[in-house]
């Protein structure tokens, strides 16, 4: 439990991993808990934040899974700063509350409707096997999206399709 209230207050405040090896972290730590040892930046970095994140996931599918009204897919790309391209998953619960799915490093794919409409239906049986019901999809209005809509609601006709308003 310590490790995991460790790595949220590591991440929630923007500290380096390295943050544990300063000498003052050191001193505050052992004034408020003498004996305490504290985990090194690599543990932190490597064994806390994976089995965080896989927490985090785990929570993030059962509440998901638990919408029995479904939830609402919300996709983009992008461009981060390493100029990698980047496919984005936000699921938006029936109550609003938005879900960080995933994302997808997309950089030797060319923007073309086929590989929209691929990354849809991989994201789509990927909920299904986790027992998430998806009911609409929302992303952005550039050509290849409008046109993957388009198809997928031929497709999937019991799924609704939308555009971004912030986009139009």
């Amino acid at each position: 439990r310590f490790e995991q209230l460790f790595i949220r207050m590591t991440v929630s405040n923007g500290l380096p991993f390295s943050f544990v090896e300063n000498e003052e972290t050191k001193a505050l730590f052992e004034f408020i808990a003498p004996g305490l040892v504290l985990p090194n930046r690599k543990a932190i970095g490597g064994r806390i934040l994976k089995d965080a994140a896989k927490s985090l996931q785990h929570n993030i599918v059962k509440i998901a899974a638990n919408d029995k009204d479904g939830v609402t897919a919300a996709f983009d790309g992008w461009t981060n700063v390493k100029i990698e391209q980047l496919w984005g998953v936000v699921f938006i619960t029936s109550k609003g509350q938005p879900l960080v799915w995933g994302a997808h490093e997309i950089s030797a794919e060319r923007s073309r409707t086929t590989d929209v409409i691929q990354h849809i239906e991989e994201m789509m049986e990927d909920a299904k096997n986790k027992y998430v019901c998806i009911k609409a999809f929302v992303s952005d209005s550039a050509g290849e999206y409008a046109a993957a809509r388009w198809q997928m609601r031929r497709k999937y006709p019991s799924k609704i399709f939308l555009p971004c308003m912030a986009h139009q």
